[in-house]
């Protein structure tokens, strides 16, 4: 099973990943540690060091890749995907979730990969903005190439069905 997860920052990407590598045992990888290599300090891949990372995921016989990115580097994980889902998730439900882990990082409930500040947070809805304006035509337009390969999920409500969906085998 392979399986591409995309939706904006807190559409909750990283949370389906996690429970579908959960239930099916399969791997997931982020793209958010291809693009950067996190030691003491961030620093961003190159697109050859991008390109080969996402190559040895793809190679593997079962993988999750989740990630906002679509750039040239990732498409191959689109290509390769038995299953591409979407989360179109409501922008209000997305600013919830954000604001809420936001919280949860402050109190040192959940981690964090950057520092945790306001700053950070009206940087998060600005991607989401950039995400409606410049991701989903580009979405769009690879959903039309295969069709039959993407679900769409507009409602935290329909993941329950899609984990049921997937973990059954009907959709793969």
């Amino acid at each position: 099973m392979k399986i591409r997860i995309i939706g904006s920052v807190g559409s909750g990407k990283t949370t389906l990943a996690k429970k579908l590598s959960d239930l099916e045992g399969v791997p997931f990888f982020e793209t958010d540690r291809i693009v950067w290599k996190r030691e003491q300090t961030e620093v961003r891949r190159t697109e050859p060091e991008k390109r080969e990372l996402l190559k040895q995921i793809i190679c593997q016989p079962d993988w999750i890749i989740e990630g906002v990115h679509i750039e040239s580097w990732a498409m191959e994980s689109f290509t390769q995907a038995d299953v591409v889902i979407f989360l179109d998730i409501p922008k209000h439900q997305i600013r919830y979730q954000l604001i809420k882990r936001q919280i949860k990082q402050l109190l040192r409930i959940e981690s964090a990969h950057y520092p945790i500040r306001i700053k950070m947070l009206k940087q998060m809805f600005y991607w989401d903005e950039l995400f409606d304006r410049k991701t989903k035509p580009i979405i769009q337009n690879k959903r039309m190439e295969e069709p039959q390969k993407w679900l769409t999920i507009k409602k935290k409500s329909e993941i329950k069905k899609i984990l049921q969906t997937i973990s059954s085998r009907d959709i793969v």
